[in-house]
């Protein structure tokens, strides 16, 4: 069913007057929620000044005060993250900001085979280590009896997350996490980076405040790592989120680090030229597959690498990592359609798939690929040496937490968000997970009617060269705040290898490219859902259509 979106035309008159943008850009602003000129400016033209509040998260104070307890009676202060690319961000951030306090933190990033949160082989290093002080980042929040190990071998803790807390969080002596219930900030799909970006603020304004800085602290410089940790994790691009991924890429543009530099060495970033397209394909899935399939730790050092020559001999490994997961997921993949096709699982409304063999790392990857490619909700699982441990991807409608929440008398246990979680289980139930999950799918799905959402529908007069550049002022883009789609009525449409051949009312051709899963439906074309950007050829930059959709005639 496509959905065009509503605006108050006299709004919009309004927004056009004051502020001489042109009419579609001031409809796709409305249309997602910018409601007066003045937000409108500070939509356009953000401010760091804007962020919110980083003491409106829970226990901001508690946790502060206590690092600051901690930095001042120069007490040993251990590290533990997550290993993919948002949890091994958030150790990057905290770790650069203890060196610049004269601090070495003891950092333990545990492996895919090691399962993922705080385990209690850590603590017991953490303990031997004499860490007076451990911070969880991108874990935690259920981590109930490893925190309560850690205070009994007499460590205070931490927790800087952002995953759903469940029915028995954790309780460490400060849990920061913007989805505790009564969380006054603003923006609560923050990814772990972001809510680690929080507390650096308020902790340097703490440290600051009772004289304890050394020098001046440039947290905006430390904002890179955030926008690859938030675009990896895919929260929505708006509020805080969209903030900490603008300045960050403005950051790598401007000032980039050894780490940066090194992928443009290696060709794999266009000098000059960084988008969220560019974190999300090009920088994000390096980092993470070093957790996936290699160690994390390579990751780590070489997001917090002084010396670009080092930072260019991380990157190698990385790369070696990346085309190592890329052949491993392939032939997971592969696996997984055939099982599908064997199993009749193309009849039902999800997929739950398990084998033995199938390397761990890389299984949320191949969730996702089966969603993208089935269109029905995934899961992807293995065995380990205690258990089989899989990962989960879901479908629009539906949020994929609280399904796996209503199904967990089968697991030993589970954690993530709307639209990712990990699940462990025993081999017993895999079968019996199968048809659970199916039911609750069914159940949560049924009387869901898809929509195509569009922000405006246009004429092909309307897509000039000087609108379409407008256009990427509303970037980055991302969930939350997609690249516009514009509804068009082509004259004709023709599809060869993914590109498209179309032309308007007036006999002008425009040239496009097809979004993965579109093709073109054997019913009369009478509308297209594109999204248009701005290509450059040889000098030349034209307005190209990114088709997203074909629909027929009302």
């Amino acid at each position: 069913m496509i959905k065009v979106a509503q605006c108050d035309e006299a709004l919009l008159k309004t927004i056009e007057t004051r502020l001489g943008l042109p009419p579609l850009i001031a409809r796709i602003l409305v249309a997602r929620g910018v409601r007066s000129p003045e937000a409108v400016e500070a939509f356009l033209s953000p401010k760091l000044e804007t962020l919110s509040n980083p003491f409106l998260l829970p226990d901001m104070e508690k946790g502060v005060a206590k690092a600051v307890e901690m930095i001042e009676g120069n007490r040993r202060i251990g590290l533990f993250g997550d290993y993919d690319a948002d949890g091994i961000t958030s150790v990057a951030l905290m770790k650069n900001f203890l060196k610049q306090m004269g601090i070495v933190p003891e950092v333990c990033l545990p492996t895919r085979r090691d399962g993922y949160g705080l385990s209690l082989d850590a603590i017991k290093m953490f303990s031997e280590k004499s860490i007076d002080l451990l911070i969880c980042l991108d874990c935690g929040s259920s981590n109930r009896a490893e925190i309560e190990a850690a205070h009994q071998l007499g460590m205070q803790t931490i927790v800087i997350d952002h995953h759903e807390l469940g029915e028995t969080p954790a309780q460490p002596y400060a849990l920061i996490n913007p989805k505790r219930e009564g969380s006054r900030f603003p923006t609560r799909e923050l990814a772990a980076c972001g809510v680690t970006f929080f507390f650096l603020l308020a902790l340097r304004r703490a440290l600051s405040e009772r004289g304890l800085l050394r020098g001046t602290i440039n947290l905006k410089k430390e904002m890179d790592l955030v926008a690859v940790g938030t675009v990896a994790d895919m929260v929505p691009l708006t509020g805080d989120n969209r903030l900490l991924v603008k300045f960050g890429l403005e950051t790598m543009r401007q000032k980039p680090r050894a780490w940066f530099k090194s992928f443009i060495r290696k060709h794999i970033i266009r000098k000059g030229y960084v988008d969220e397209l560019t974190l999300g394909f090009g920088i994000a899935p390096r980092i993470n597959a070093a957790g996936r399939v290699s160690d994390p730790e390579i990751a780590l050092a070489f997001l917090t690498a002084d010396r670009e020559s080092e930072a260019e001999e991380l990157l190698s490994k990385l790369n070696d990592a990346n085309r190592k997961r890329q052949g491993i997921e392939e032939t997971i993949l592969r696996d997984a359609v055939e099982q599908v096709e064997k199993e009749g699982l193309g009849r039902e409304h999800s997929m739950v798939l398990f084998r033995e063999d199938w390397p761990i790392g890389v299984l949320g990857i191949v969730a996702q690929r089966l969603v993208e490619r089935c269109g029905k909700p995934a899961v992807v699982i293995t065995r380990t040496d205690k258990a089989w441990r899989g990962s989960a991807r879901g479908v629009e409608g539906m949020d994929l937490h609280q399904t796996i929440a209503s199904v967990s008398s089968l697991l030993l246990a589970f954690g993530g968000h709307k639209r990712a979680c990990g699940v462990t289980l025993s081999g017993e139930n895999l079968l019996l997970l199968r048809e659970a999950f199916e039911r609750e799918v069914k159940v949560s799905l049924e009387g869901f009617v898809r929509e195509v959402y569009v922000d405006a529908e246009v004429e092909f007069d309307d897509l000039t060269r000087d609108v379409v550049e407008t256009i990427d002022m509303l970037a980055p883009f991302g969930i939350g705040n997609p690249r516009p789609s514009l509804l068009l009525p082509p004259s004709t449409i023709s599809v060869s290898n993914g590109f498209a051949r179309v032309t308007d009312d007036k006999n002008r051709t425009w040239h496009g490219s097809i979004q993965r899963r579109t093709s073109l439906p054997a019913m009369p074309v009478a509308r297209a859902v594109v999204s248009p950007t701005i290509r450059e050829e040889m000098g030349n930059k034209f307005v190209h259509l990114v088709i997203k959709e074909f629909l027929p005639a009302d």
